[in-house]
C-alpha cells in the first residue's frame, strides 16, 4: 500500500515537473478559429513552458491546412477535425491522434442568401450549385443533409473553395449556399448587405477538434505528448473557471471582437477526451466517403491510429473500449 502510493506520488511528481530545466522545442499548427482555444490559452497562461514545453503556434486557415503543415514536418503536432483525419487515414497511417478537445454539434451551416432555405430545403436547393470544402467538415455536413432531406445529389453541383473563400463566393453570386463551420458564418453575416439564412441543423453534426501528432514524434517524445496534454488539460480548467478571461486571451490571438466570440463561444463544450464515440464518427464518415467515391481502399483501424497513452498517463480521462 505504501509502496503504491509512494509510486503514485512519483508519478505525479514526474507530471508536475521536467525532467530537465531545459524546454523542449515543439511546433503546433493552429487552425485560426475559436475551437482552437485550448492551444490558445496554453501559450497566453505559460502553461507549455510550465510543463517543459517551449511550444510554438504555426497559424493557418482550417484543419485541412493544419494537417498538411504536420505531413509536410512544417509542425510536429496540429488541431484537425475527425473529418480530416479520416480521409487522410485512407492515404497514410503515420500520424495518431492524442485527444479531442473541444465538441460542437453546431459548428457547420449552410448559409444562403438569396434562397429561402427554411423549411423548403428541397425547392431551395434544386439546381442549385453549392460551396463547400473539399474533404473536410463541409463536405461532409452537407452530403449528410442531402441524405437527411432524400434530395438527389445529381441536380446539385458541389464547387469546392478553400474556408476563407466561401463567404464572398456567397456574396459575389457565384454560388447559392455554402455550407461552412465557423467563425465564417458570422464573418458572412457581418459582410452581408441583405438578408442572410442558416438552416437550423444543430445536432444533426457533431464536430470534434483533434490533437493529432506525427506518430514518430509521438513513440520518440512521449513524454512530451504528455505534458502538452497535461497543459491542454490545465487550460481546459482556466477556460470553465475563468472564461472571461480565456475569452479575452483568445479573442486578442485572434483579432476578434467579443461579439463575434461570444456567438460562437455558446456552442463550444471544451473538454479532453478520446471515446467510442469519436471511434463511431469516424467509422461512419469512412463509410461516407467509400459511398461518395471519395475514396478507395478498405476502413482504416480507427483503434490503430488512436493513441490513448499520452491522455491516459496525463488525466487518466479517457472512455475508450478494448
Amino acid at each position: 500500500m505504501i509502496f503504491a502510493a509512494l509510486a503514485g506520488f512519483s508519478v505525479w511528481q514526474h507530471l508536475r515537473l521536467p525532467a530537465s530545466t531545459s524546454l523542449s522545442p515543439l511546433t503546433i499548427a493552429v487552425s485560426l478559429t475559436p475551437l482552437s482555444a485550448p492551444i490558445i490559452v496554453a501559450k497566453e497562461q505559460g502553461l507549455f513552458k510550465k510543463h517543459g514545453i517551449d511550444m510554438t503556434l504555426k497559424p493557418v486557415h482550417g484543419g485541412v491546412k493544419s494537417f498538411q503543415a504536420l505531413v509536410a514536418g512544417e509542425a510536429d503536432l496540429a488541431t484537425t477535425s475527425e473529418t480530416v483525419a479520416m480521409f487522410n487515414s485512407f492515404e497514410r497511417e503515420d500520424f495518431n491522434i492524442l485527444t479531442s478537445f473541444v465538441e460542437s454539434d453546431n459548428g457547420v451551416k449552410l448559409w444562403s442568401i438569396h434562397r429561402a432555405i427554411g423549411h423548403s430545403l428541397p425547392d431551395a436547393l434544386r439546381s442549385a450549385r453549392v460551396g463547400v470544402v473539399a474533404s473536410s467538415a463541409s463536405e461532409y455536413f452537407f452530403d449528410s443533409l442531402l441524405q437527411l432531406y432524400d434530395m438527389p445529389t445529381e441536380t446539385i453541383e458541389k464547387v469546392y473553395y478553400s474556408p476563407e473563400a466561401l463567404p464572398s463566393a456567397l456574396l459575389d453570386n457565384e454560388v447559392d449556399a455554402i455550407a461552412i463551420w465557423e467563425p465564417y458564418g458570422y464573418q458572412l453575416v457581418k459582410r452581408a448587405h441583405e438578408s442572410v439564412q442558416a438552416l437550423d441543423s444543430k445536432g444533426l453534426h457533431s464536430l470534434s477538434f483533434l490533437l493529432v501528432s506525427d506518430r514518430l514524434v509521438a513513440k520518440k517524445q512521449h513524454q512530451d505528448m504528455r505534458r502538452v496534454i497535461r497543459a491542454l488539460d490545465e487550460a481546459v480548467d482556466v477556460i470553465h473557471q475563468r472564461p472571461e478571461q480565456a475569452k479575452a486571451q483568445v479573442a486578442a490571438y485572434l483579432s476578434m471582437s467579443d461579439d463575434k466570440l461570444g456567438w460562437l463561444w455558446q456552442d463550444y463544450l471544451f473538454r479532453l477526451s478520446l471515446n467510442d464515440s469519436l471511434l463511431l464518427r469516424l467509422k461512419n464518415q469512412a463509410r461516407w466517403a467509400q459511398r461518395a467515391g471519395l475514396v478507395t481502399g478498405p476502413t482504416p483501424s480507427y483503434r490503430h491510429l488512436l493513441n490513448p497513452g499520452p491522455l491516459v498517463e496525463a488525466t487518466q480521462k479517457v472512455s475508450l473500449l478494448e
